[in-house]
């Protein structure tokens, strides 16, 4: 198993915390296994990297990070779909056991806090590690985030962009913005001319 994963992945935790998270957790190594072929499909020719973590923003339990390195380009231009395509296509492997790794995605050159609810990278994260729950029906405790309205306009426009036909309760739920303000964002939008194909 060792250098199966040697070969693969860049350790970035040290080599005992990853195999003693394996060892202690039997369905983390099924999982990795499930995602490799979807992840030489998607992306070929990137890096990934593994790592411990328990102290993430959205998540109180220790996870396993199963890191995809990419440009900025990618990350903002269609990397959810490769994930949502990736947990789609593994989810008749796993949608029966616990959820132990998370896919989660690293930018060149970009440092994100991964505790922070505002970061965009902890958002796709947050979204890719709940769709094989519930049918991707996404369950937690709700917080809203505080940020500027510039923000919410630009997420809430590339939110749309890169998920088809979504319910604004998936906007809501997903980017932790509040109803009523999803709601105002789309109507300006609508009133500039700026459609999104968004149900209510």
């Amino acid at each position: 198993m060792s250098n199966q994963l040697n070969s693969k992945y860049n350790f970035l935790s040290s080599e005992k915390e990853i195999y003693d998270f394996i060892n202690e957790n039997e369905n983390t190594l099924k999982i990795i296994n499930a995602m490799e072929p979807q992840l030489i499909k998607h992306f070929p020719n990137n890096e990934l990297s593994i790592e411990i973590c328990d102290k993430l923003g959205w998540t109180t339990e220790t996870k396993l990070l199963l890191n995809v390195h990419v440009d900025e380009e990618m990350f903002f231009n269609g990397m959810l779909d490769h994930f949502n395509e990736i947990y789609h296509d593994i989810k008749p492997l796993i949608e029966n056991i616990e959820n132990t790794v998370v896919l989660f995605p690293k930018i060149s050159n970009k440092n994100f806090d991964r505790l922070s609810n505002t970061s965009a990278i902890n958002l796709m994260a947050r979204t890719a590690y709940f769709n094989n729950y519930n049918n991707g029906i996404i369950q937690r405790e709700m917080s809203f985030r505080e940020i500027p309205k510039s923000q919410q306009v630009d997420e809430i426009i590339e939110y749309c962009r890169t998920h088809n036909n979504p319910n604004i309760s998936d906007i809501v739920y997903d980017l932790q913005l509040e109803l009523f303000t999803v709601d105002d964002i789309l109507d300006e939008l609508e009133e500039k001319g700026i459609h999104l194909d968004v149900k209510y």
